[in-house]
């Protein structure tokens, strides 16, 4: 039943004065939202600043530093805040509201996904009025979540550049559009773009034309644990988070003879998990802000 009509029952049962009615009305509608939206109803944005020290980059959290011991993924969050974890990440913002609310109960931040366009999926980013809609989505999601408290980190896009036919730099712009249209409305969140890895034009994409990114995500994989080296020699000057890594993906960990890649153990693949954390992100604080690892759920 829809408040309206429980407040228009009320008032036809009890025939009350129009001024109670406005009132109970108004009262089953703040009723309803705290119950909708708990974790949320009375809390406010909480300020995440990127610093410059002595020992290189840091997150600070309210005043506080934040170190990212996160995962991604939006399932079974309550094992995951139990194990140690800090943060979340998702890909897009979706249906994100309860998930939201659920990571701030439980401690848990958020790296926000803002979904944007792969040219390798048909987005055009030479096409101005595709551009164009989808800044405005991006623009719309901010609005609606910039003063959730569970916030951390604005992501925009997931590997957007071109893999076979070289980055576009128009791609680039549009992720600088839209991380300066994200600063003017919230300047309380940092901005981050993620890549696959570093070569293609990648590393000199975030760090030339998107002066208003200001962390830069890697997905990384088998290459994790050599990332902080590469990306020191190609120039590499933004923090970076460590969005995805894990073990070797099938397409770099070879085939047997019959066409099926070659897989590690479960203990292959946790002594892995563990030396790209050390390498990548343990080693290297002051430029690695943290990590997301890939992936938290069944898979």
């Amino acid at each position: 039943m829809s408040h309206s009509l429980t407040c228009l029952s009320f008032h036809k049962l009890h025939g009350h004065t129009d001024a109670v009615y406005v009132r109970v009305c108004l009262l089953f509608i703040l009723c309803a939202t705290l119950l909708m939206h708990p974790a949320t109803a009375t809390a406010a944005a909480i300020p995440v600043e990127l610093k410059h020290t002595e020992q290189g980059w840091q997150l600070l959290r309210d005043g506080k530093p934040y170190f990212i011991k996160g995962a991604g993924g939006k399932d079974s969050l309550e094992q995951l805040a139990a194990a140690g974890a800090n943060s979340i990440r998702t890909w897009g913002a979706d249906d994100i509201d309860d998930l939201l609310d659920e990571a701030h109960a439980l401690g848990l931040t958020v790296t926000l996904g803002i979904w944007l366009g792969h040219e390798r999926h048909g987005f055009d980013y030479n096409d101005a009025g595709q551009v164009q809609e989808q800044f405005e989505k991006a623009r719309q999601t901010v609005l609606r979540y910039k003063d959730h408290p569970a916030l951390l980190v604005w992501g925009l896009g997931n590997e957007m550049e071109g893999f076979e036919s070289g980055d576009n730099p128009a791609i680039w712009k549009a992720v600088n559009d839209i991380a300066v249209m994200v600063k003017q409305l919230d300047p309380h969140h940092p901005t981050m773009t993620i890549t696959a890895e570093l070569g293609g034009g990648r590393l000199d994409g975030v760090q030339k034309h998107c002066p208003a990114i200001d962390i830069h995500g890697i997905n990384s994989y088998g290459g994790a644990p050599s990332l902080p080296e590469r990306y020191r020699k190609g120039g590499g000057r933004k923090p970076y988070i460590l969005t995805e890594f894990g073990p070797p993906g099938g397409w770099e960990s070879g085939t047997a003879e019959w066409g099926a890649p070659f897989e590690l153990t479960s203990t292959e693949k946790a002594a892995f998990y563990k030396r790209s954390y050390r390498k990548a992100i343990l080693d290297n604080r002051g430029l690695a802000l943290g990590s997301y690892a890939f992936l938290w759920g069944h898979k």
